[in-house]
């Protein structure tokens, strides 16, 4: 018991440590805000996340790691990009960033009646040696009532040695207060799951995570905990997410 209790320390001090992979739409920030996936204009924030896998409660040396560090600002109230480091999914002890991101993000309906957002995305991803060059399109539709959010977000991709693939993420999301958040999520196929990514939390194709965020000042913490679905996705994993937002600099 001594031993599993100081590798859940172990990964959660790694994950916190270091970067983590740039994945699902799940943003505390943007959802205490009840806001679209658009940083709002002149809005800067900077990201360090960490995911940790675990495939088996008994073995440790099966244990991965992998990171990213974000760069997000708003150019107008209807686009803002985000530009990212990030290390693919690899034992602790050769840990490395070996990859970038860039990502834009366009409002295409904001708060219609209210409630309803429409965001069309497109990123770019690549490790740095040029294996592969990839791009992914999405559409995602998020849905802010008083304490409730929800999001459906589909996803396709392909590239330079990268296999055509279509996937999604979803959730279900309660704000408690201003500063807090719970909730549910589902994927296929995403950043978090599925054989096409060297990066993810779990090996199954499908997954469910349980997610809980908070804010303290210009801070946001977030923490996932994922676990894969069917025979393949056995294993579970965790991931941590700290932000911190600058002060606008348009009002």
């Amino acid at each position: 018991m001594k031993t599993r209790s100081s590798r859940f320390a172990l990964a959660l001090a790694a994950a916190l440590c270091v970067p983590g992979a740039a994945s699902a739409c799940f943003d505390t920030y943007l959802f205490l805000a009840k806001s679209s996936l658009v940083y709002p204009a002149g809005q800067m924030a900077v990201e360090a996340s960490g995911e940790y896998v675990m495939p088996a409660l008994k073995d440790a040396t099966g244990d991965i790691l992998s990171g990213a560090t974000n760069l997000y600002y708003g150019f107008s109230e209807r686009f803002s990009m985000q530009i990212g480091l990030s290390s693919s999914e690899k034992e602790r002890t050769a840990f490395s960033l070996d990859g970038y991101g860039v990502r834009g993000v366009f409002g295409l309906v904001r708060a219609f009646r209210g409630v309803y957002h429409l965001d069309l995305v497109l990123e770019h991803a690549a490790p740095f040696d040029g294996a592969e060059s990839g791009i992914e399109l999405s559409i995602p539709s998020i849905f802010h009532f008083e304490r409730l959010s929800f999001i459906a977000h589909p996803v396709t991709s392909f590239g330079r040695n990268v296999d055509f693939g279509l996937r999604g993420h979803g959730g279900a999301f309660y704000r408690f207060s201003d500063t807090g958040i719970v909730g549910v999520g589902a994927e296929y196929a995403s950043a978090q799951s599925g054989s096409r990514f060297g990066r993810r939390l779990v090996n199954g194709e499908g997954a469910t995570s349980f997610f809980f965020g908070s804010r303290i000042g210009s801070a946001y913490l977030q923490n996932e905990f994922i676990k894969g679905w069917g025979k393949t996705g056995n294993d579970f994993g965790f991931a941590v997410t700290v932000k911190y937002l600058f002060p606008a600099l348009v009002r």
